[in-house]
């Protein structure tokens, strides 16, 4: 078995989108159970942005859609 360290090195070797869909591959295998917890500052951030969207201040848009927007502004359209 390889190790973390030659895993990495190997992975430097990939392409950004080949990086990035090992970044999904390994989350995607992550069981939700052993998800990190998030930091009160992120949670802090949350709570902030849903009183946000509860008061109408700001909008919502769909995963799918902000995702699509983030992969063509990094030029990685599927």
């Amino acid at each position: 078995m390889s190790t973390f360290d030659e895993v990495l090195s190997a992975v430097q070797g990939l392409t950004a989108e080949d990086r990035l869909r090992l970044i999904d591959a390994i989350w995607d295998a992550l069981p939700p159970e052993q998800w990190p917890a998030p930091s009160a500052d992120w949670i802090a951030e949350a709570q902030r942005r849903s009183a946000e969207y509860d008061a109408g201040q700001m909008s919502a848009s769909k995963w799918q859609d902000v995702r699509k927007r983030a992969r063509q502004k990094a030029d990685l359209d599927d």
